[in-house]
């Protein structure tokens, strides 16, 4: 019962606007959500989508919608992860049959992020060559996306063009239609949030 009670003042938070909450909440669920996913991949998408795909997906769909979400009772939230979650699969499976009907080549279905998250994660986590390695590589991984999907719009394309595809700011301000002062702006209001999200972790984001 504890636990459910701080969970749904954990979402009453994120409702509100707490960026912090939201991504303890995205922590929260981020296992459950995996498992959900495993095995769920329809077989018309099997080796083109990953549950890690999805569920990276997801976090920034329930972000992008967690103002819109009424906690009427312990548990809400989780279904309403799944629901996100199984809706995306479905819209993934839609895309893949009109592919295939309009005879189009194969395309992954993979967030555009996936390998430079990866590879991000590779920088800060320990040596992954061991059991606690891996496990820290994991940790690392979840704590990245949380934040980075409790981030505000604006903010996440920042830091992942500048940190994960290693764009600067001058090619950031012209891909995105905005000044170099502003998207430096944007990057410290970002890096301030991942602070506050994220504690000493956020370290990975400096400069």
């Amino acid at each position: 019962m504890g636990a459910d009670i701080d969970e749904l003042e954990l979402v009453r938070q994120a409702v509100a606007g707490d960026r912090s909450a939201l991504s303890q909440l995205l922590l929260l669920h981020y296992d459950g959500l995996q498992r959900h996913l495993t095995g769920k991949i329809p077989a018309e998408l099997q080796g083109l989508l990953r549950p890690e795909d999805v569920l990276h997906q997801t976090l920034i769909r329930v972000a992008q919608a967690i103002g819109t979400f009424e906690p009427r009772h312990a548990g809400a939230f989780r279904g309403w992860l799944e629901t996100i979650a199984d809706n995306l699969l479905k819209d993934a499976a839609k895309r893949r049959r009109r592919e295939r009907r309009a005879g189009e080549a194969v395309r992954g279905e993979r967030a555009p992020d996936d390998s430079s998250m990866a590879a991000l994660v590779e920088r800060i986590a320990t040596d992954s060559s061991t059991p606690a390695g891996q496990a820290q590589r994991r940790e690392s991984m979840r704590r990245v996306q949380a934040a980075l999907a409790a981030l505000p719009a604006e903010q996440r394309e920042v830091v992942q063009r500048y940190y994960l595809q290693g764009q600067s700011y001058e090619q950031i301000a012209a891909a995105t239609g905005r000044t170099k002062d502003a998207v430096r702006g944007i990057s410290y209001r970002a890096r301030k949030n991942l602070r506050e999200i994220m504690g000493r972790s956020s370290l990975y984001f400096s400069g």
